[in-house]
C-alpha cells in the first residue's frame, strides 16, 4: 500500500481564526481547502504546540480533545493531530511561516514588518 503524501497544517492561526489560548472559528475557506487537499490524496496532518511542555499549566483541558471536537463540530477533514516534534511532509501551512528562497533580506524586512504590526495592535 502506498502511503498518502503528508501536508502539515498549524491550527492556532490557520485551520482556526488566532484566539490563543481560546478556539475561535474556522478561518475562511478552510472548509473547502482541507476537503480538496483530502480528495486530490493528502494525509492532513495538523499539528500544534498546545501540547509543548513549557505550557504544561497554561493552557487549561485536554487540548488533543478540544481540537479533536473542534474538527469534528465544524465538519473540518483531517487524518490525524499530531503534537511532539516536527514532521516531515511535503508542505508545511503555517500563519507564521516564512518560505526561505535565499532571501534573506526579505525575510528580515517581513520579520520587522510584522512585530511592528503586533506592538502598534498591543498599544
Amino acid at each position: 500500500m502506498i502511503e498518502k503524501t503528508p501536508i502539515v497544517i498549524d491550527f492556532d492561526g490557520t485551520i482556526r481564526e488566532h484566539k490563543f489560548p481560546d478556539i475561535g472559528e474556522p478561518t475562511h475557506g478552510v472548509k473547502e481547502a482541507l476537503e480538496t487537499l483530502k480528495k486530490a490524496g493528502y494525509r492532513i496532518i495538523i499539528h500544534t504546540y498546545r501540547t509543548a511542555s513549557y505550557r504544561k499549566g497554561i493552557i487549561p483541558g485536554n487540548q488533543p480533545k478540544l481540537i479533536e471536537g473542534f474538527m469534528k463540530y465544524h465538519k473540518l477533514s483531517y487524518d490525524t493531530i499530531w503534537m511532539p516534534d516536527k514532521l516531515i511532509g511535503v508542505a508545511y501551512i503555517d500563519d507564521k511561516a516564512i518560505r526561505f528562497e535565499n532571501n534573506w533580506k526579505a525575510i528580515t524586512e517581513n520579520i520587522q514588518n510584522y512585530s511592528k504590526k503586533q506592538k502598534a495592535n498591543h498599544s
